[in-house]
């Protein structure tokens, strides 16, 4: 193997970052630009999200950092061989290879090494094939990289320039992303498949297996490019909903993805640090509005999985089986390497208000779900998104504890033109308008119910030979099959309505039973 460097220094303490002042830099607007590079060249190169680990970019004194954790997976050694061969000083002496200066500190608690690059000059009296440190750290690119002994957290690399990367230090540093990023994706297939019962399968799969097993549906855990269907959620799928987008982004996709920004925040602002991003939202609204696609989104966009918890996977009927089933949801989310959003559906059903009606195994569920949100239990890698149709019924306590509430109402008449042109793209303006008015106080999935009803409907008369291709030779569903399907769609949900109503009317109408109190 070539020589990876030519000078280790091990000293007692880490070095101290550059304090030349950079005002004339405006550090803000450099990282941005620092994150649209590397996600530029990223793409250039077919890299897409989820097939390399999430970075970020920030802030620190004077430089801009950018960090990502190393997969349990790859090997740091390869990481350094990688970085050195690409940014280090080619020398001809001994083999060849590349010489950078190594620096590492080593204690009961963590090691760290920093990799710096050389200068090409020659000391007088130097050995040649020698390098010699002229600048410390000054403006140079700094390559630091960090593990806790003391944590299960993974290693961490960090690069830390006074300024941008030049294009060969950009080029090493995603070249380390690639690398990861396949040891990242071997990791993820042999997820897929674990050998349950062995003892060498690592944590994190078992995790993955034990909630496969429980019932939980996982969605994210392969990168986009092995799982053409997931890939291609995003938030184009979701005709209108712009403002609930945007709410979503503002409170939980950009907390997820720059969650260094909300700490320094944090830190600036409060006495004692503690954690402004959030743990748990609310999505309000009623069935077909979305609430679950965009759940799904989040989970693409932020790359992390997203645990989908049926309601049938909790709810037991042995006595104390149902919290357990809950905390071991969140426990074994909390195993995974990068965390993970747990998508509560219904959560009406076991988060009701807790009056003298209520089951009491469902209030011991609801009691396990509060401490999971408050956080006594879990290490807020876990983000819980919950959803509901019947919000008036969920627990005060509960409510209290989502740090957002994000309303998912019916469609007005501009989303749901928006909504019938994903549907039928072949219908004009007026068209769709005339569609969209005859779609009133339905749902977004209800219209695409009735368009799909429509198409079919529409099949089966071109095959009896009922309907015929128009000039165009087209055999495309005119308008009125359209505005047919979604009438009797409605007739369908009134229906529905009505009969939910009667049975209402006939429970509130039971007599209440006297238990046989007695007065004196």
């Amino acid at each position: 193997m070539p020589k990876l460097m030519s000078l280790l220094q091990v000293a007692a303490k880490p070095p101290l970052p550059s304090e030349t002042p950079a005002s004339h830099v405006n550090l803000e607007e450099t990282a941005k630009k620092e994150r649209q590079r590397i996600e530029q060249l990223l793409k250039d190169k077919g890299m897409k999200s989820g097939s390399y680990p999430r970075f970020t970019v920030a802030i620190k004194g004077q430089k801009v950092t950018i960090k990502f954790q190393i997969p349990p997976s790859c090997e740091v050694a390869q990481l350094i061989a990688n970085l050195v061969s690409n940014l280090g000083l080619k020398v001809e002496e001994r083999g060849g290879g590349s010489d950078m200066l190594l620096r590492a500190w080593d204690s009961s608690v963590a090691w760290q090494l920093t990799l710096n690059p050389l200068e090409k000059q020659k000391e007088t009296g130097v050995n040649e094939g020698h390098s010699v440190d002229r600048n410390g750290d000054g403006g140079n690119l700094c390559i630091l990289i960090f593990h806790s002994l003391i944590s299960s957290d993974k290693a961490e690399i960090e690069f830390l320039k006074q300024g941008s990367l030049n294009p060969n230090e950009l080029d090493a540093l995603v070249s380390v992303l690639q690398l990861a990023g396949g040891k990242l994706g071997q990791s993820k297939s042999r997820v897929g498949k674990p050998r349950e019962g062995s003892s060498q399968m690592p944590s994190a799969e078992k995790s993955i297996a034990s909630l496969e097993a429980m019932g939980v549906r996982i969605y994210g855990l392969d990168a986009p490019h092995q799982n053409s269907s997931y890939s291609e959620i995003s938030w184009d799928n979701i005709a209108g909903y712009d403002q609930q987008k945007r709410e979503i982004e503002d409170t939980i996709l950009l907390a997820l993805n720059s969650p260094e920004v909300y700490d320094d925040i944090a830190r600036g602002t409060r006495c004692k640090f503690e954690s402004n991003r959030p743990r748990a939202v609310l999505f309000e609204g009623p069935p077909g509005t979305g609430k679950t696609s965009c759940a799904r989104v989040i989970a693409n966009q932020a790359g992390v999985p997203l645990l989908y918890v049926p309601l049938e996977v909790v709810m037991s009927k042995y006595y104390g089986e149902s919290e357990r089933l809950m905390g071991q949801v969140f426990s074994l989310a909390n195993q995974l390497p990068d965390g993970a959003i747990v998508f509560l559906d219904e959560v009406d059903a076991f988060a009701i208000a807790r009056d003298g009606e209520i089951h009491e195994a469902t209030r011991r569920v609801l009691s396990v779900l509060l401490r999971q949100i408050d956080g006594f239990e879990q290490d807020k890698k876990v983000v819980v998104i919950a959803a509901t149709n019947r919000k008036q019924d969920l627990d005060p306590a509960l409510i209290s504890r989502f740090d957002a509430m994000i309303g998912f109402g019916l469609p007005d008449e501009q989303n749901r033109q928006e909504i019938a042109a994903q549907y039928a793209k072949h219908l004009t303006e007026s068209e769709l308008i005339e569609l969209a008015r005859v779609t009133d106080e339905m749902s977004g999935r209800d219209i695409r119910d009735a368009c799909q009803q429509a198409e079919r409907s529409w099949a089966s008369k071109l095959i009896r030979g009922q309907a015929t291709k128009n000039e165009e030779q087209k055999s495309l569903p005119p308008l009125e099959e359209y505005i047919k399907s979604a009438m009797n769609r409605r007739k369908a949900l009134l229906s529905v309505a009505e009969q939910r109503n009667h049975n209402s009317n006939l429970r509130t109408k039971k007599p209440h039973l006297d238990y046989g109190v007695l007065i004196d």
